[in-house]
């Protein structure tokens, strides 16, 4: 499907219209604030991604951040070292922008130099870099924006602070921050309210679940994987409508058209997704009868060559432990997350182990401390030995900090220092509090396989 008829490229080019509208001819404004609703936030993490390669279409230099936000002290050290960190690792762009314009230089290092611990020393390095950035782009008239999406916001209220102290420095001309704000929350009303004559708020109304449901029910309706898509569609209807009836209606329905398929890992896959939805109504003897059915399907495929059942029986093991972590049986769901583990590992999926390895200690830590440390140790000895690119996209993090505290309380001093190294290399010297930030926010919600990230 072209981009052309790609519902969710559709919904990508409202938004990009809606910019080009309503903040490229206004060179003035150095905020602008997207109003959005939590479900649709994928959909401008996309745009985002869309926006930061060369197949965006705003006229913008868009920037890309991620950064936690933990505090107002520390937060533009760390959008500063974020930034150094990304630009020297894309070398697709600083090459793009040198054949651009031959005489393109931005000395990042001298930037890196200047950081210190001092937090008004840090936002001006933060607005100074955008300026020279802006100024050292082929065209000088081009608009730098800095998205800044936060994968976690401890305190919307003290971000709002950081802002408003950035903006009081006066960012440069063509220079601007773009960032996010829940539409019934609306937490950055005063901040916006306070700098009206610079910034401005966006909203849209997009059909996101329109746009799904015409990908959905795309293509031949007889095929096993289109009929799985649509029943897919009214399986989650029925969960969203809290209709337990419907759910099992069209969960057998899926079951019925993929077994029909003859594909192994499509019929499995089905038994996952239905028992998956299950979750919502709590219906553990069905979801484990599926489980249990559908691993047994995954393992048939195996044998018969069918290598898309790999990925789909690891999912089975971790699937079956949040059941039994549901249902309070710890010790089985530590043992199934293990499981899980030796899986992914024998069949070369080396991230998944440490996932399936930190659920396990987190189910087991009350009930054996024993089994606890062991799975924690082993945990974080194979993250030790993995590429430290890979791991910032990992649970490594928590581990870490799990193995850490095991060692201090052992007073294995020298050891801890290893760890906080190792650590430091990959998530900066903060990482520590910024974990403890992170399970701060998780121990609000009870961690399963479904939410913990």
């Amino acid at each position: 499907m072209s981009n052309e008829h790609n519902p969710i490229a559709q919904l990508i080019a409202q938004l990009q219209h809606k910019w080009n509208s309503d903040v490229t001819p206004y060179p003035e404004l150095s905020l602008v604030r997207w109003l959005i609703i939590p479900e649709q936030a994928r959909l401008y993490e996309g745009f985002l991604k869309l926006e930061s390669t060369p197949h965006g279409s705003l006229p913008d230099m868009v920037i890309v951040l991620l950064t936690q936000f933990t505090n107002k002290k520390l937060h533009s050290q760390h959008l500063i070292n974020d930034w150094i960190e990304a630009y020297k690792k894309d070398e697709k762009t600083v090459k793009a922008l040198s054949e651009e314009h031959s005489n393109f230089t931005w000395d990042v290092d001298s930037f890196e130099a200047k950081i210190t611990d001092d937090t008004s020393s840090n936002n001006k390095l933060l607005v100074e870099m955008l300026q020279t950035f802006q100024e050292a782009l082929p065209d000088k008239n081009r608009a730098l924006t800095l998205a800044l999406f936060p994968y976690s916001v401890e305190s919307p209220k003290e971000y709002s602070n950081w802002l408003d102290s950035l903006l009081k420095l006066g960012l440069p001309t063509n220079v601007r921050f773009m960032i996010f704000d829940y539409s019934d929350e609306r937490y950055f009303d005063p901040l916006v309210k306070t700098h009206e004559d610079q910034a401005k708020s966006l909203s849209i109304p997009l059909d996101l679940n329109g746009a799904i449901s015409k990908i959905t029910s795309s293509g031949d309706p007889n095929k096993p994987d289109v009929l799985f898509r649509q029943c897919m569609l009214k399986m989650s209807k029925a969960v969203t409508n809290n209709s337990l009836t419907n759910l099992n209606k069209w969960g057998n329905k899926a079951l019925e058209a993929t077994q029909r398929s003859g594909i192994k890992s499509l019929y499995a896959t089905a038994h996952i997704v239905y028992a998956g939805m299950l979750f919502s109504f709590k219906e553990f003897e069905r979801i484990d009868d599926l489980l249990q059915k559908g691993l047994a399907i995954s393992k048939q495929g195996l044998k018969m060559g069918d290598d898309a059942c790999k990925p789909v029986l690891i999912q089975f093991y971790g699937f079956q432990a949040s059941s039994k972590q549901l249902q309070k049986k710890q010790e089985d769901a530590a043992n199934l997350f293990c499981k899980q583990a030796d899986i992914a590992l024998e069949h070369g999926f080396a991230q998944q182990p440490l996932t399936a390895w930190w659920m396990a200690s987190s189910a087991i830590k009350k009930k054996d401390k024993q089994q606890y440390k062991e799975i924690v140790t082993k945990a974080y000895h194979y993250g030790n030995k993995q590429e430290k690119e890979t791991l910032q996209s990992t649970c490594m993090s928590f581990i870490a900090s799990d193995y850490y505290t095991l060692l201090d309380n052992d007073n294995l001093k020298e050891e801890c220092i290893k760890v906080d190294d190792f650590m430091k290399e990959i998530d900066g010297d903060n990482w520590r509090d910024e974990i403890e930030t992170r399970k701060k926010e998780m121990e609000k919600r009870k961690l399963s396989l479904f939410n913990w990230f």
